[in-house]
């Protein structure tokens, strides 16, 4: 276990292979808990029943789940790259199913920490001709927690994926309810696909805890709102806002009895030799903040 600490935050990170060895969610960064003021934590399982699920947990990113790399160009028993996991093998002509547990060949990652920031360091390649490298770096700064990205396609073929961080929240594990609103400043419209939300302007809301999982689709615009979306628990009287500043491609949510995801997904478009950079950022905070100093 890896740990990141201030006068504010205090960040539980599994180090690659640890806890979760499963094929969706990417090994580096997987953060699985994150304390403010050392009384309100945030990061909960995907499911509660063990078993169940894909084993996601706290703040885990995921690239490709719409997008795999090379694996429609490979015949079954051949490997393809999942950026952050290692090769992936194909085992069917059927389609990529995020939810299938794949065999994995882990990448090899080093990792390199000072006092307020921890990067993982990683390369990867195949034998379809795909590679990269993926340098992320997690640092705390007051009651901000930033992801900063960078991935360099150093193989002979373009990479076209995308990538989008999950965000298990549970703010001190209270239950999804009327306890919860979730503010989308950017929201223009929400589609339904399974589940009840009430929608208020720009605030989603749930009246009761659902006995089931939810999930929508959500339009969204680029306007100069201080932040993407801010999840706040009425309750516990503590929130946390995501500030990322790159456009999303999609914007999703999804949750259970017990958790909110909301998700913002980016679209990689890479030709050999080219880097992509973006940061997520996350803000935590209690309900009699005025301002954050920064």
């Amino acid at each position: 276990m890896l740990y990141l600490e201030n006068s504010r935050l205090k960040v539980a990170i599994q180090e690659p292979g640890e806890l979760y060895r499963g094929s969706r969610f990417d090994w580096t960064g997987f953060v699985s808990q994150i304390t403010l003021d050392e009384s309100v934590n945030f990061c909960v399982p995907e499911q509660l029943e063990e078993g169940k699920g894909t084993g996601g947990l706290g703040f885990c990113n995921e690239f490709g789940m719409e997008k795999p790399i090379g694996y429609d160009d490979i015949r079954p028993g051949e490997e393809f790259p999942k950026i952050g996991v290692g090769l992936l093998k194909k085992d069917t002509e059927e389609a990529y199913d995020f939810f299938k547990a794949y065999d994995v060949t882990p990448v090899e990652t080093e990792i390199r920490q000072d006092d307020d920031s921890i990067t993982f360091d990683l390369t990867s390649s195949s034998e379809s001709d795909y590679s990269y490298r993926l340098v992320k770096k997690i640092s705390l700064k007051v009651n901000r927690l930033t992801y900063s990205y960078q991935l360099k396609n150093t193989g002979k073929l373009p990479i076209h994926t995308n990538e989008y961080s999950h965000n298990f929240i549970g703010i001190n594990n209270q239950a999804i309810g009327s306890g919860y609103r979730l503010t989308i400043p950017n929201m223009e419209d929400i589609d339904i696909a399974v589940g009840s939300i009430s929608k208020s302007a720009n605030q989603l809301t749930w009246e009761e805890t659902p006995e089931a999982d939810f999930y929508a689709s959500i339009s969204w615009n680029k306007t100069d709102a201080d932040y993407n979306w801010d999840l706040y628990n009425n309750e516990v009287g503590a929130g946390v806002k995501e500030l990322s500043d790159f456009k999303p491609s999609k914007v999703a949510l999804w949750g259970y009895t017990h958790v909110v995801c909301p998700e913002l997904f980016i679209d990689i478009d890479l030709e050999p030799g080219e880097t992509k950079k973006w940061e997520r950022v996350y803000e935590f905070y209690q309900e009699d903040e005025k301002t954050t100093i920064i």
